[in-house]
């Protein structure tokens, strides 16, 4: 996580009498607001995908992982890893889909 944004969700955390260690941190951006979810990659046990969450006025992405088979993601293996967290701003970007005649 670089400094900008754990600096903005430490200055969320105060703003709400929360905890402020890295654990908490984490915990605070992974219950964020989300406001989109995609960019899947499957695995064996897990697929893996970025969601994004909003914070407070900030657009934070990180990597998540939901189970892919009958065992959960961490019992398969995954970790969470908070490399992945960093700050991101929407983009629209227009895509045109071609749809038969009927």
């Amino acid at each position: 996580m670089n400094e900008k944004v754990r600096n903005h969700v430490i200055g969320y955390a105060k703003k709400n009498g929360w905890e402020t260690d890295d654990d908490s941190l984490i915990e605070i951006i992974r219950e964020g607001k989300e406001v989109w979810e995609g960019d899947e990659d499957e695995r064996r046990h897990w697929i893996e995908y970025t969601r994004v969450v909003e914070i407070d006025g900030m657009f934070i992405s990180f990597a998540s992982a939901k189970g892919a088979g009958d065992i959960g993601v961490y019992d398969a293996g995954w970790e969470f890893d908070p490399a992945t967290i960093t700050e991101v701003v929407p983009q629209k970007i227009e895509t045109t889909v071609y749809v038969a005649v009927k």
